[in-house]
């Protein structure tokens, strides 16, 4: 068997309040700056503080950084079409919470008693 080259990875776990830079983010995702400054114009990730030549993001934005470069990838969209999709997700994701803190409804076809 060819010998493989080891690439050591480094995990680092994040509390979701920490506050990450953007270097931190574009480096921990593999993206170019200028694709994050894109994705935060269009409302996708927002910078906590962008004040200055330092932005800072919340950590949770490595994981939708993650899914908006999935959906460019594997489903070709453009920044206004991840933005959209993202929002989709969003609102499915509100939905899904509700649905699972609501009793199961009846149907009015159950409760007839004619």
């Amino acid at each position: 068997m060819p010998a493989r080259n080891a690439q050591r990875q480094t995990i680092q776990i994040l509390e979701e309040a920490e506050a990450i830079t953007l270097a931190e983010l574009t480096r921990t995702c593999r993206v170019h700056t200028e694709w994050v400054v894109e994705l935060a114009q269009e409302g996708v990730v927002e910078p906590l503080s962008a004040q200055g030549p330092q932005w800072r993001f919340a950590a949770s934005s490595i994981v939708r950084i993650e899914k908006a470069r999935r959906l460019q990838r594997d489903l070709g969209l453009n920044m206004a079409g991840i933005a959209l999709a993202l929002q989709l997700l969003d609102k499915i994701e509100v939905l899904e919470a509700r649905l699972k803190g609501t009793p199961e409804l009846s149907r009015p076809e159950d409760t007839d008693t004619d």
